[in-house]
């Protein structure tokens, strides 16, 4: 079975490996190559989430829980863009430190409350529904970027 929460927590790791490889970066190409392959996987992340997973939350977590996620994603999305404008200038890694610490409040709160909640309101055939969901999203989402 395609686990949903463990394939959205690996993202949320990787999302973490990219931001610490730009925060130590100098402009450069690398960083800049850094910049994009973070912007794609926290984009198709984000969809993700607010397409296939919040839908379930709002449901049976609540309301409120799915509405402020899509919120953080909205500032996250801010970030991202802030750190495109700023990737060859002198604010760049405060902009990413910025962008860090929003994802690292988003990351915990849907690790620590609003997956585990999901987790146990879903049946087995609904969790694998929702992995296979995301499995096919991140496949389409590869597909488009090439």
């Amino acid at each position: 079975m395609n686990d949903p929460i463990a394939l959205l927590k690996k993202d949320h790791r990787e999302a973490a490996a990219l931001l610490g490889i730009l925060a130590k970066s100098r402009p450069s190409a690398r960083r800049r190559s850094t910049l994009t392959k973070l912007d794609n996987a926290l984009r198709l992340h984000m969809q993700i989430e607010e397409g296939d997973v919040y839908p379930f939350v709002a449901e049976r977590v609540g309301l409120e829980d799915a509405k402020e996620g899509t919120i953080e994603h909205g500032l996250i999305r801010d970030g991202l863009a802030n750190l495109a404008m700023l990737v060859d200038e002198p604010g760049f890694h405060a902009s990413v430190a910025m962008l860090t610490a929003g994802v690292r409040h988003h990351v915990r709160e849907e690790e620590r409350d609003m997956f585990p909640a999901l987790k146990r309101s879903l049946s087995r055939e609904d969790l694998a529904a929702l992995g296979d969901a995301v499995v096919a999203a991140k496949k389409a989402g590869a597909a488009r970027r090439t």
